[in-house]
């Protein structure tokens, strides 16, 4: 092999263990001499999991067991397999986590438990008062002692009874507990973040059918969407102009008729919002039964919340075709993240961009590990992925100190920001406007702030981060 490489065996050894670097030029042989794909040297994935792996212990968890940077990358090296192991078991710890502050702070903030824990200590505290009665006074007369011990078996029936309901209702099985039922929205949150926002089923379906679309570029998809539609379901597309927008019974788009029928889409649509719905239309007539065997091992409360399910995995359907897996993962990575310049490439939508970034969680094929926020003015969470590791809030309106809303002081820019969580974790995230258009004519789009972050760790791969110095992540300036 040494021969090969034109170097003496001693200096391969010395590569092989890692005491020497692989130089761009012995790479460059090592690919011609073995057939390796190019660029399969770089250490580009290796260094995304030792990445990681710095993430995970940076947790203050491992405070007292931190490895050393070296000790880590020779672990990283050695064992890859072991390391994406511990990053499946410490993602799985951190959802365990996250599940159990969450339960904290919904029962805790629930007036039935506030209350029901008052009584408690009520009926606690008048057992405990006629239990020393009895034990304290030994003059007491055979009645009164009759008495007293009537009432303690009384209260503490009443204490069982309490306590058992308590334990329905943080159970979710009582008739106050409806606080902490999940709403169907929760349960479409619950169901990506189950998965790791990441299905191999739909990703393969996607790559089928652009395939079968001849592998269109971006600027092409619509004419092929539309010819699919056309040809293989039967379904026209009709484009409506401004001046019949008033036709439309469902504000922006509406399909018609059962069997094939028109598809009939608002002309005032983005060009990736139209590729957009078609594909999301492909999705749930023929590729149904690809979206209900995604969702056959999931548990819904009822039709409402799997609606929605099936709903948002035609989207993440619709993400895939118009930005492909390999594509734009590559993408995404030489561009470092981008997102103006992905969108262009793509020819797709900035929230469009930043929701396909928190999808790319392929095994062995991961992407930066981000979050996805998109509130309104008032604070309100419309969508929210983490995978990241930061805990978004499900209940109330976000705090300002997580900044997405200083996007609206700024429509249009993108802010970045800082933020140090509960748990001592440091994100990095950037922020900016978007406005969905209006559905009738000069009535005004709603706008919404969307913001992408990651762990501090993963920002040096985002170019929004160059010149930040994190070394006082608090002070990280807000606003670019």
């Amino acid at each position: 092999m040494a021969t090969q490489l034109g170097i003496s065996a001693a200096y391969l050894n010395l590569v092989e263990h890692n005491q020497r670097p692989l130089s761009r030029k012995l790479q460059k042989r090592l690919e011609d001499a073995f057939n390796i794909k190019e660029g399969e040297l770089s250490g580009g994935e290796e260094a995304r999991l030792l990445s990681a792996l710095n993430e995970l212990f940076s947790d203050p968890l491992f405070d007292r067991s931190r490895p050393d940077g070296s000790a880590l990358g020779d672990f990283v090296a050695v064992h890859p397999e072991i390391s994406r192991a511990l990053l499946r078991l410490y993602r799985a710890f951190r959802n365990a986590r996250e599940d159990t502050l969450r339960a904290r702070e919904v029962i805790s903030a629930d007036p039935y438990f506030t209350d029901t824990s008052h009584k408690l200590l009520t009926q606690l505290t008048s057992i405990r008062s006629f239990a020393e009665i009895l034990q304290d006074n030994d003059d007491l007369s055979d009645h009164q002692r009759e008495r007293f011990t009537t009432v303690l078996v009384d209260e503490s029936q009443k204490l069982t009874l309490m306590v058992g309901e308590l334990f329905d209702f943080i159970n979710g099985e009582s008739k106050q507990s409806s606080v902490l039922s999940e709403t169907p929205t929760d349960e479409v949150v619950d169901m990506l973040s189950a998965n790791d926002h990441y299905f191999p089923i739909l990703e393969q379906a996607a790559d089928q059918l652009r395939e079968r679309l001849g592998d269109p570029k971006p600027y092409g998809l619509f004419d092929a969407l539309a010819g699919y539609l056309d040809r293989q379901l039967g379904i026209k597309v009709e484009i409506v102009t401004v001046s019949a927008q008033s036709s439309l019974k469902r504000g922006m788009w509406e399909l018609e008729g059962e069997d094939g029928g028109t598809l009939r889409l608002m002309e005032t649509l983005s060009v990736s919002s139209l590729n957009f719905r078609m594909t999301r239309i492909i999705a749930e007539v023929a590729y149904a039964d690809v979206l209900d065997k995604t969702l056959s091992d999931v548990n819904v409360s009822g039709e409402e919340a799997r609606s929605l399910c099936l709903k948002a995995l035609g989207s993440y359907f619709a993400g895939a075709l118009m930005m492909p897996y390999t594509q734009f993962r590559e993408a995404a990575l030489e561009l470092r993240h981008d997102i103006d310049l992905l969108r262009r490439r793509f020819r797709v939508g900035f929230e469009q961009v930043c929701h396909r970034l928190t999808t790319l969680q392929k095994p062995e094929e991961e992407g930066v590990p981000f979050h996805f926020i998109r509130v309104d003015l008032a604070g309100q969470i419309s969508k929210r992925f983490s995978a990241s590791g930061l805990r978004i809030p499900r209940y109330g309106v976000l705090s300002p100190d997580w900044g997405v809303q200083d996007a609206f002081l700024k429509p249009g820019r993108i802010n970045l920001h800082s933020l140090r969580a509960e748990d001592q974790g440091v994100y990095f995230s950037i922020s900016k406007t978007v406005t969905k258009p209006g559905t009738m004519v000069g009535q005004a789009g709603n706008t919404f702030a969307v913001s992408l972050g990651c762990e501090v760790s993963f920002a040096k791969h985002v170019v929004y981060a160059d010149g930040l110095d994190f070394a006082h992540p608090d002070s990280v300036l807000l606003g670019a």
